[in-house]
C-alpha cells in the first residue's frame, strides 16, 4: 500500500533543475536534456567551464610549439624568397636590414598567434553565443510569442560545448599530425590544389568559406539549436528549422566574404583554413 502511495508522489516532484553535470546530456540527447530546461538562468557555471575549457586548450595548442614551428618556417620562406629577389639589386646592409624586419614580423606574428589562440577564440564563442541568443530572441519575439532569454541563453550555452568538442578532436589531429593545419569540413578536399598555378586565389577562398558549412560539428551544432527550440516550445518545428538553416547558410557566407576580403588584402595570398597565424 505505501508503494502504491508513494509512486504518484514521486511523479509530483520537480524536475532537477539542468546544470553543469548534465552537459554530456545535452550533447548526447538533447531533446531529453532541454525538456527538463526552463526560463532560469541556469547557464553561468557551465559558460566558465566552457570558455575556462577552450582557454586551456590554446594554452596547450601554445604549448606543443607548433605555432613556433610555423611562425619560424614562414619566416624562413620569406627571408629565402626575399634574398633570391634582392640579393643582386640591393647593398648587403641594406638586406640585413630586410632581414631584420622580417625577423620582426615573425616575432609579431608569434605574439598575434598565441594571443589568437588563447584570448581571441574564447571571446569569439562568447561573442557567438551572445550574437546567436539574440537572434533567436528576435525571431520568436517577431512570431507574436513570448521570448523567453534565459531559455534561449540554456540553449545556446549547452549547445556551445559541441565547438569544444570540435576544439578538442583538432588540438588531437594537430598532436598527431604534428601541424596547426587542420580542418574538419569538407574544405579539407580543396588542399591538393592550393597554392596551384592557374587556380583563382580569390575563387579558392569563397569556395572554402563555403565548404567550411559543411562540418559535422558546425551542423551538430544547429540541430542542437532546432532541439532546443522545439522543445521548449519557443519556436514551431518549420520555423525552428527555417532560422537554423538560414543562420548556417549566413555562416557560410560571412566566412567566405571574410576569407576572399583576406585574399584581397595580402601579399602573398595566404592559405585559408583553420591555420593559426
Amino acid at each position: 500500500m505505501q508503494h502504491v502511495v508513494a509512486e504518484p508522489l514521486n511523479n509530483l516532484l520537480p524536475a532537477r533543475p539542468v546544470g553543469v553535470r548534465d552537459i554530456p546530456l545535452a550533447l548526447a540527447a538533447p531533446r531529453r536534456f532541454f525538456a527538463r530546461v526552463e526560463d532560469v538562468p541556469r547557464y553561468g557555471w557551465p559558460l566558465l567551464i566552457l570558455l575556462t575549457a577552450v582557454t586551456l586548450i590554446g594554452y596547450a595548442i601554445v604549448e606543443t610549439g607548433l605555432i613556433d614551428r610555423q611562425v619560424n618556417q614562414r619566416t624562413v620562406e620569406r627571408i629565402a624568397a626575399l634574398e633570391q629577389a634582392q640579393l643582386d639589386v640591393v647593398e648587403r646592409s641594406a638586406l640585413r636590414e630586410m632581414y631584420e624586419k622580417q625577423y620582426k614580423r615573425g616575432e609579431f606574428d608569434r605574439l598575434m598567434s598565441r594571443l589568437q589562440v588563447v584570448i581571441s577564440e574564447p571571446l569569439r564563442i562568447l561573442a557567438t553565443v551572445m550574437v546567436i541568443a539574440a537572434v533567436l530572441y528576435g525571431a520568436v519575439a517577431l512570431t507574436g510569442r513570448k521570448p523567453e532569454w534565459h531559455t534561449l541563453m540554456n540553449i545556446c550555452v549547452f549547445a556551445a560545448f559541441v565547438e569544444l568538442a570540435r576544439l578538442l578532436f583538432q588540438f588531437g589531429m594537430m598532436v598527431h599530425f604534428q601541424t596547426l593545419d587542420v580542418e574538419t569540413s569538407l574544405a579539407m578536399l580543396l588542399r591538393p590544389v592550393l597554392g596551384a598555378e592557374g587556380t583563382d586565389p580569390r575563387a579558392l577562398a569563397a569556395a572554402w568559406g563555403l565548404l567550411t558549412a559543411l562540418d559535422p560539428f558546425r551542423i551538430w551544432f544547429w540541430l542542437t539549436i532546432v532541439a532546443g527550440l522545439t522543445v521548449t516550445s519557443q519556436l514551431p518545428g518549420w520555423r525552428a528549422w527555417a532560422l537554423c538553416g538560414g543562420c548556417w547558410l549566413v555562416g557560410a557566407v560571412v566566412r567566405a566574404g571574410l576569407l576572399t576580403a583576406a585574399i584581397a588584402q595580402s601579399a602573398p595570398s595566404p592559405t585559408p583554413g583553420v591555420t593559426v597565424s
